[in-house]
């Protein structure tokens, strides 16, 4: 997607002064308590606080899980450079931000929270399933390929496979249909209830707050544009500078 940032650009890491930050979570509060209809679209950068590892993170982040995986991928000198953080999805907790997410949604301040991230976190955060969308997929979540049966569990489901085929059969005795992970690979489309789900709310918004995307794979990244354009409040926290920094509030 062109987005007029340069390479440079979308890597840069902004800092605000403290006074400054201060200023704008003020604002931030304000807006959300102001809000009738407030939703929340995450990326990979809301896990690393947990030692996930995101995707395009530049090779001198500040964040202690490192480099981006396709910054690793894309500059292999500097890799044998750094220390590259392997980091099981399985063995982490939800953190703090994931916690507080769940509790606006249980005050009933938070309509939905839109994802693109498959670690699980705010599934096992206690969020409520009705109110989540979760556009890549669940590593823990395989479902029923006959009649759709979900199943959660307390491991990875997936196991590779391109079929997404699990190896296990829905427990229903008049059913035993092949179980699917729900992982969306590259090139896959999104699952289309969660798709749908995500764009009925960002019609309905009037406040979206991203956290920790880049904001660069689409049509995820159209989820907030469709908030922007309607001319409702966007707003962005993230280190780097995304294609939709101009449309922000």
């Amino acid at each position: 997607m062109a987005h007029g940032l340069s390479d440079a650009e979308m890597k840069k890491e902004y800092f605000d002064a403290q006074d400054k930050l201060d200023d704008k979570l003020d604002k931030l509060a304000k807006w959300i308590k102001e809000s009738k209809h407030f939703i929340i679209f995450t990326g990979a950068g809301v896990s690393t606080s947990t030692g996930i590892p995101d995707f395009r993170s530049a090779m001198d982040t500040v964040l202690p899980t490192g480099p981006g995986a396709w910054e690793l991928r894309d500059n292999k000198t500097a890799r044998s450079k750094k220390a590259v953080v392997v980091h099981d999805m399985q063995k982490a907790i939800p953190s703090l931000t994931h916690m507080a997410l769940v509790e606006l949604q249980r005050r009933g301040i938070l309509k939905c929270l839109v994802s693109q991230n498959c670690d699980g976190l705010h599934l096992r955060s206690g969020m409520n399933p009705t109110c989540l969308a979760e556009l890549h997929g669940n590593m823990n979540l395989e479902k029923c390929s006959n009649c759709g049966a979900k199943y959660l569990r307390d491991y990875d489901a997936a196991i590779g496979l391109l079929n997404h085929l699990t190896g296990r059969k829905c427990d229903k005795p008049e059913c035993r249909g092949p179980l699917k992970d729900s992982i969306i690979n590259f090139g896959e489309n999104l699952p289309a209830e969660e798709l749908d789900k995500a764009f009925t709310h960002a019609q309905n918004a009037d406040l979206c707050l991203v956290l920790g995307s880049s904001l660069t794979v689409t049509p995820a990244a159209d989820i907030p544009r469709t908030v922007a354009e309607r001319k409702k409040k966007l707003v962005i926290g993230n280190l780097q500078r995304t294609p939709l920094y101009s449309m922000a509030t």
